[in-house]
């Protein structure tokens, strides 16, 4: 009895509750209706040595990595560049991580380059030397991604964002208070992009995948979060399919690669009725899967409540409380 109590209450709906989950990604089609994706992107990665304690196991690669690998982004073009700065302004510190090219058939050697030039060792936190690098390596990009744990610390800011597309600005640790953080809006503001602060850097891979969203055109997303503690425990969701959706995305994340999730009994009901089925009425179903996340597109939606499953495969971490957080847009394409 001890035990089926226990694995009772290791499942917990932390924030969003179903119906409210369920109306709000539907009620935003018209508006996504009327957007023009974004088919090219500029990464603009803080590689500060200060990334060491705020960022040391890299979210802010593994949400980079998740919208390389997500199901519609083959065509998109992407470039990333990385920076720090000298604290005597002499030096510069920014780098190409790698130049703008279509993701599909460089997918794998952008995620290699990652892995290997992001490793918290440019120094100080330089913006000038972050916009000029981003400007020279792809200067017709249509948006900056600029993530960030520090403010501006050499030099005076020269407002090296003027002039540049919208940028969607993360920022966390130190640089999202005072006026660090007031910069950081700043730059969101005069860009028209938005500014995503955090508290620290394990929702880094949400923040990026709710980026990518708003990029490719999709209704914001509905977001649930579950707490599990031990492999096979699971939560059921639902999501209300609006009448001109012809896919939805669902994005897994989690932050330890020690542990591993999975999504599954995907169906469409409709007035208690089964009207869509993996496998069985027409549901396509595309699944990529990271170490940290699990992209799902399923197409050939039909209007209805989308039911699934979200369930731990391992909790290798062993924490009481490993986070899950699941994303649901959906999109007319």
């Amino acid at each position: 009895m001890r035990s089926a109590r226990y694995a009772l209450s290791a499942i917990v709906l932390v924030t969003v509750a179903v119906f409210a989950a369920a109306t709000s990604g539907a009620s935003n089609i018209g508006a996504a209706a009327t957007c023009t994706r974004t088919s090219n992107i500029e990464a603009i990665l803080d590689d500060s040595g200060s990334m060491d304690s705020t960022d040391p196991t890299k979210q802010r690669v593994r949400g980079l990595n998740l919208l390389i690998d997500t199901p519609g982004n083959e065509q998109t073009t992407l470039g990333a560049v990385e920076f720090g700065g000298s604290f005597a302004g002499t030096e510069d510190r920014s780098d190409t991580v790698f130049p703008p090219q279509a993701i599909g058939p460089n997918a794998a050697s952008m995620k290699a380059a990652l892995d290997q030039k992001i490793q918290a060792d440019n120094g100080g936190t330089d913006y000038n030397q972050a916009f000029a690098r981003a400007k020279a390596d792809n200067p017709n990009a249509k948006a900056w991604i600029f993530l960030t744990d520090g403010g501006h610390n050499t030099g005076t800011y020269n407002n090296g964002h003027q002039g540049g597309p919208p940028t969607y600005v993360i920022g966390f640790g130190s640089s999202t208070t005072g006026v660090d953080g007031q910069r950081l809006q700043q730059i969101a503001n005069d860009t028209h992009g938005k500014y995503y602060p955090q508290t620290d850097s394990s929702s880094l891979q949400s923040v990026m995948n709710e980026i990518g969203i708003t990029l490719s055109c999709q209704t914001p997303p509905a977001t649930f979060n579950n707490a599990f503690s031990q492999a096979g425990q699971s939560a059921a969701h639902a999501v209300k399919v609006s009448s001109n959706a012809k896919s939805a995305q669902f994005t897994l994340s989690w932050a330890d690669p020690l542990d591993a999730f999975t999504i599954g009994n995907l169906v469409i009901k409709r007035h208690g009725k089964t009207v869509g089925k993996a496998k069985v009425r027409k549901l396509k179903v595309t699944r990529r899967t990271g170490t940290t996340f699990v992209v799902v597109k399923v197409s050939h939606l039909v209007p209805g409540q989308l039911r699934f499953r979200v369930r731990a495969t391992r909790i290798g971490t062993g924490h009481a409380n490993v986070k899950l957080t699941t994303q649901v847009s959906q999109s007319r394409q």
